[in-house]
Order: C-alpha cells, then sequence, then structure tokens
C-alpha cells in the first residue's frame, strides 16, 4: 500500500502563502496512487507541485467537509469535465452531483475502490452540521490495512466495536496538537491521548510493537516551530512525522 502525503497542516495555515517555506498544505493524502483522501484547498497546487497527473485521480474518498478537506472548486478542477467516484457523507454528496459520481455512506458501510477496501469508523469530530456524519477508515489492500484516522479525538464506542479484531498494520492520526490539556481535546488529538490509545490497543491485539504511525494533520500554531523540537516529540512517541510530498510504503 503505497500513501503519498500531499498536504499536512491543520486548518490554521494562510494558504495564500502555500509554496513558502514552513507553510504546510491543508491534509491531503494520495493513496495507491489514484485515491484521494480528502480535497481542501490546497490539493491541486500539491498535485502539481509533488508531480501526480489529475487525470490519474478516479476517486475521492471524503473525511469530513470541513473547508480544509473539502474544497468544491478544487474537486471541480481536478475532475476537470469527467466524473470520478466520490464517497462520502449525505451532505457533501449533494453538493458535488454535477462533477462527481456520488456515494452517500455511514458508519459501518464498506467499499472498494481500486483494490482497496474501505471501512468507515465514526470520528470523534462535528462540522457545522451537527447531524452529518464525519469519517476515519479501516483501510485494507494487499495484505495490509492502514487506520486512518485525522481530525478526531478518543476513538468512539461505535468505531471500537466496528474495528473489533482487526489487525493494524499502520496508523495515520490526528495529531492538531502537540500538548495536552487543550480546549480542541474534545475532536482533536495531541500525543498523551493517542499513547494510551495505542497501549489499549496492543493489549487487545490489534497493533504490536511493528506498527508504523505518521502523526498527521498538525497545527502551525500548536506544534514548535523549530524541526529538531518536532522530531524530538516524534522520537519520544515512537510515531513519524507525515511531511509534505513525502511518499512511504506500507
Amino acid at each position: 500500500m503505497k500513501l503519498t502525503f500531499l498536504g499536512t497542516g491543520a486548518a490554521d495555515y494562510d494558504w495564500s502563502k502555500y509554496g513558502q517555506e514552513g507553510i504546510a498544505g491543508s491534509t491531503v493524502t494520495l493513496l495507491e496512487e489514484r485515491i484521494l483522501l480528502d480535497c481542501g484547498p490546497t490539493a491541486e497546487a500539491a498535485m502539481k507541485r509533488f508531480g501526480v497527473n489529475a487525470e490519474q485521480i478516479n476517486c475521492i474518498v471524503n473525511t469530513h467537509s470541513h473547508s480544509d478537506h473539502f474544497n468544491i472548486d478544487n474537486i471541480r478542477k481536478i475532475t476537470s469535465g469527467r466524473k470520478i467516484d466520490f464517497y462520502g457523507s449525505v451532505q457533501a454528496c449533494e453538493k458535488l452531483t454535477d462533477c462527481c459520481n456520488v456515494h452517500a455512506i455511514t458508519f459501518g458501510d464498506e467499499f472498494t475502490v481500486n483494490g482497496c477496501t474501505f471501512l468507515a469508523l465514526p470520528a470523534n469530530h462535528a462540522v457545522e452540521d451537527i447531524r452529518e456524519e464525519t469519517f476515519n477508515y479501516l483501510i485494507s489492500s494487499n495484505g495490509k490495512t492502514l487506520l486512518y484516522a485525522l481530525d478526531t479525538a478518543w476513538m468512539l464506542t461505535k468505531a471500537r466495536r466496528l474495528l473489533g479484531t482487526k489487525h493494524i498494520d499502520a496508523i495515520v492520526w490526528d495529531a492538531t496538537m502537540s500538548q495536552p490539556d487543550n480546549w480542541r481535546i474534545f475532536e482533536h488529538s495531541d500525543p498523551v491521548m493517542f499513547a494510551a490509545i495505542r497501549r489499549v490497543l496492543q493489549k487487545s491485539g490489534n497493533i504490536d510493537e511493528n506498527v508504523k504511525v505518521w502523526f498527521d494533520h498538525r497545527a502551525l500554531t500548536l506544534w514548535p516551530t523549530d524541526p529538531a523540537e518536532q522530531e524530538a516529540i516524534a522520537r519520544r512517541e515512537n510515531v513519524m512525522l507525515a511531511r509534505d510530498g513525502e511518499s512511504v510504503t506500507i
């Protein structure tokens, strides 16, 4: 399973300055070179920057409709007159019927795209319409399984039950904050929260010591500006930091 991190920043970046040093793009990940996980305001520019041809994208899987993850103008630019598949909430799908083949999902749904099977898990996150579902995903391909959990806090009971005894080889986890005790803890994560979840998933047998973990969706104003300090946090937590333009294989 191949991932390319096209953007790794939370919503507090000034994306009018995208391309300048220190400005991460809106969080978007390219999966198996054909699927976009989210499509925010810098997605098209990031694809051009990192050499991704829009014509190779045939599916967008959306976590939620906050503007830093769901940008209709960028989706229309990427589709460029052709209809591609879009999976997301009912509310997001309703806005894209002109440019996508929409597939409204709810948590617990499974679907397969380009050989990747997705299980939709409920995220611990809310958008403006509190009735709108937000998602994390358990993604399986070529014998490997990835938990993609961005814009979320503590794993919800329903998500844990859907996860069951499934083994997880890698995790891309929300790390909006670098320190605990921030008010955003009710719908975002920090390293202390993740460490507790990691211990529980190890005890339940879902992960082992070989699990690969990337911290993604890091806020500009809630992480140290010094890259060395950022890396020190990653080493302490035994994780890696997702970086714009980096490709990894699971």
